[in-house]
């Protein structure tokens, strides 16, 4: 057993609540460091001031807030459902009334079709509702006859229509799966040749390497109606594209073959109108049997 002096004794009594942690930072109390290790516990078992019927003023402002906008939601649906029974009673009045029956119905632009067939098709007639037609389906409809590329229809109130419609034009006949059926100048199937819708065009056939220029056929026969030639196209019976001799028409009351290379083609169709312009003047023209003209020439063969 050791024996200490009493000075001792208070040393080691002093050292004994000397702590091994830094010091506090200056500015904090160290009484904090001093709180019993239980005070967090036991102020988290501490029951909540806001618990039960006891509410803070701002949890009741939000309920007031949501019940405002509950009842502007009401008014609005409210208000949204009075006018749509207004406008549906508008519109149910406006369909039942003789004001807006159809009595006018105006067809334009008719060749080939007849207004019964447009009517028929359309499923628009005198004594309808004007408002309750549905022009978008109407105009489907007509699309679909194989006569009409395009049509408009307009609504004119309180009771006509107005129908324009773009025919496509026959240029040529061409013979398919044994039918002769009637072609457009783009080379596009119409419909079968009828009695009723005959008329007499050019036979359009297309021989080895000829379906490369069918592209042109369009721009070619527009051409051909622009540079003057001294022929209608009624007296061409018929006309082949080939890659031998390009585009080639028979002038029927002349006895004549006329052929245009299809490279540059409107070049050499440009130089076969001025030969046969000046051929004309000559009284040569009934000489010829056959013109060709491509690479920037023209050759004739004579009869």
């Amino acid at each position: 057993m050791s024996i200490l002096s009493p000075r001792d004794k208070r040393n080691k009594t002093r050292n004994r609540y000397i702590s091994s942690s830094p010091p506090p930072p200056s500015g904090r109390s160290s009484r904090s460091r001093l709180a019993p290790a239980d005070a967090t516990a036991q102020a988290a078992l501490l029951p909540p001031q806001n618990v039960g019927i006891f509410r803070p003023a701002s949890t009741r402002t939000d309920f007031r807030k949501f019940g405002a906008w509950i009842c502007i939601l009401g008014c609005a649906a409210l208000l949204c459902g009075s006018l749509g029974l207004g406008l549906y009673k508008t519109y149910h009045f406006c369909t039942a009334s003789d004001y807006f029956k159809i009595s006018r119905i105006d067809i334009h632009g008719l060749n080939q079709l007849k207004p019964e067939e447009i009517l028929t098709v359309s499923g628009l007639k005198e004594g309808d509702n004007c408002l309750s037609v549905r022009i978008a389906e109407m105009e489907a409809k007509l699309l679909q006859n194989p006569w009409i590329e395009a049509v408009s229809i307009r609504r004119e109130l309180p009771n006509a229509f107005v129908i324009n419609v773009q025919e496509r034009v026959p240029q040529f006949w061409v013979l398919r799966n044994g039918t002769l059926h009637y072609l457009d100048q783009n080379g596009l199937l119409i419909a079968p040749v009828q009695s009723e819708k005959f008329r007499s065009l050019p036979t359009l056939d297309i021989g080895p390497g000829g379906e490369d220029a069918i592209p042109h056929l369009g721009a070619f026969m527009t051409q051909l109606k622009a540079k003057g030639f001294p022929f209608d196209l009624a007296q061409i019976s018929w006309l082949r594209i080939s890659a031998g001799k390009g585009f080639e028409l028979y002038w029927e009351n002349k006895h004549l073959s006329l052929s245009i290379g299809i490279e540059n083609w409107q070049e050499n169709l440009k130089r076969l109108a001025m030969v046969i312009d000046d051929m004309e003047k000559r009284k040569e023209i009934n000489k010829t049997r056959e013109i060709y003209a491509a690479d920037g020439q023209v050759w004739l063969h004579k009869a």
